[in-house]
């Protein structure tokens, strides 16, 4: 039996990667810094992952083995694995990679290692961290992007509600082949990181942020709601083609992907949450993510930017409102100045201008938003 550890037992972790390893009967260890996670794990040694549209039978998920990160158990889980998947935000890799250096210390073989992040290419920054631990060159580190939606099942210790996704893309320049349903190999994976932020996690920016200050808390209704839709229809008559020139593909291929990203936005029947899916806003906002580089790739392509600078003000308010609880820092400075501090910007910059009046936009109307009047009352 193959032994796979995910360090990282969260939504991803348990409700999505796990799944795969379990249908191929893979001996199983989840690792977290999370005591209380870890403690329930450990005791029911088992939970079950529903699916939202009720198109397959709840898979019973058991047998697994659960420690806490840096303990001897999960350094010696480590040190066994044939396969180490991460799914702890690009943010974390870093003590990730600490965990994986004491694990493996001592193992000749190749270690094999999988990110399931966000990110332009969290296996490069995985790969850089254990490099400067001076790890040696024993080990290979391929990536997947999470197109599946999973969220913690209410009124449960552990089960999980998610989609019934058979879509595994992974890193084939790293990574020759994985034994999973649903895997793709796709080459050049930075470029498929960056074409899944810039149109998916873009649309979910614009989706999760106007559906904060709207008023929406589950996911799907602020993405049905006319005024929110008719914006991403808006945005994504200038996004796609400029896309489809910056990555050099297909009007259709770009166009087809975009509607993909459409359609499980829109799906009524996945449960997910404005607050869930926008929280980290400071990551987000920073200008390699899912707002500030598609307006730059619109810009650079003599398109609008207001829906987008719109789509950062949002963010704004979001992060000043639900500053201090859990994933988001208190702020010292004003939004604005924080927003030009992350991204290296003048406060006297034109566009960020735009973005201070669509934040005091948005402040002045705050429970009553009509977001297509307010983004095109700024020139």
């Amino acid at each position: 039996m193959k032994k796979a550890v995910v360090i990282g037992a969260g939504q991803t972790g348990r409700g999505y990667l796990v799944r795969f390893l379990f249908e191929k009967n893979y001996d199983i260890t989840l690792i977290d810094k999370n005591e209380r996670l870890i403690d329930y794990l450990q005791e029911d040694k088992a939970f079950c992952i529903h699916f939202y549209s009720k198109d397959r039978t709840p898979l019973y998920v058991h047998g697994l083995k659960a420690y806490l990160s840096y303990s001897t158990e999960a350094k010696q889980a480590i040190h066994d694995a044939d396969i180490i998947f991460t799914s702890v935000g690009e943010q974390n890799l870093g003590d990730v990679a600490k965990q994986i250096q004491e694990g493996i210390a001592g193992r000749e073989d190749k270690v094999v290692m999988l990110t399931a992040e966000n990110g332009i290419n969290p296996g490069k920054v995985l790969t850089n961290h254990l490099k400067d631990l001076g790890v040696k060159e024993n080990f290979t580190v391929s990536m997947t992007a999470v197109f599946c939606s999973t969220v913690a099942l209410d009124k449960t210790r552990l089960d999980i509600l998610s989609m019934n996704e058979y879509y595994f893309p992974f890193d084939a320049d790293a990574l020759d082949e994985i034994d999973f349903e649903g895997a793709v190999p796709i080459h050049d994976f930075e470029k498929f990181l960056k074409r899944k932020i810039y149109t998916y996690n873009c649309l979910a920016g614009l989706i999760s942020y106007c559906g904060y200050i709207k008023d929406y808390e589950v996911y799907g209704d602020a993405a049905n709601d006319p005024d929110i839709a008719e914006m991403m229809d808006i945005l994504l008559e200038d996004l796609n083609p400029a896309l489809q020139d910056y990555f050099q593909i297909t009007k259709e291929d770009q166009e087809e992907f975009a509607q993909r990203a459409m359609r499980k936005m829109k799906n009524k029947d996945i449960l997910d949450f404005n607050v869930k899916n926008g929280r980290a806003a400071k990551r987000k906002l920073g200008p390699t993510e899912r707002i500030m580089s598609p307006m730059k790739i619109l810009k650079e392509h003599d398109k609008d930017t207001r829906i987008m600078e719109f789509v950062a003000a949002a963010a704004l308010v979001y992060w000043e409102e639900l500053q201090g609880n859990g994933s988001e820092p208190v702020l010292t400075k004003s939004p604005i100045e924080t927003f030009c501090d992350i991204n290296g910007l003048s406060v006297d910059d034109a566009m960020v201008k735009r973005v201070e009046k669509y934040y005091e936009l948005i402040k002045a109307n705050r429970h009553n938003i009509c977001m297509k009047e307010l983004v095109y009352s700024v020139e």
